[in-house]
């Protein structure tokens, strides 16, 4: 039981240094439950995510459910340092003037010659 958390967290450490290197890791057992949580830690922003513990040990043998963990890994790194896209539906847009008034330029320069 021991041995295979520790694995656990072995797994969840080189998987979080090949993500980013300068991402901390910190992981908790979950009480009467087979889950780990992981806290990530990269200088003042914070992530957490909980994963299972076969999912995890898994990924140590299996190098899909490896890269499904280090994707888990991944995407809470960046959602914890990269803001969401601004909603562009709710941009102001210009309005036109009333009446369809609209200011009508002549072509400049010389002309036909």
């Amino acid at each position: 039981m021991t041995d295979s958390r520790q694995e656990a967290r072995r797994i969840i450490g080189e998987l979080a240094r090949a993500v980013d290197r300068k991402l901390a890791v910190e992981v908790r057992d979950v009480p009467g439950q087979e889950r780990l949580q992981v806290n990530l830690t990269h200088g003042t922003h914070q992530a957490h995510i909980e994963l299972a513990m076969p999912a995890v040990l898994a990924a140590g043998e299996d190098a899909v459910a490896r890269n499904e963990l280090r994707l888990r890994i991944k995407r809470a790194n960046d959602t914890m340092l990269f803001r969401p896209m601004p909603d562009h539906r709710l941009a102001v847009k210009p309005v036109a003037p009333p009446g369809g008034q609209t200011t009508f330029r002549a072509p400049r320069g010389r002309g036909r010659r």
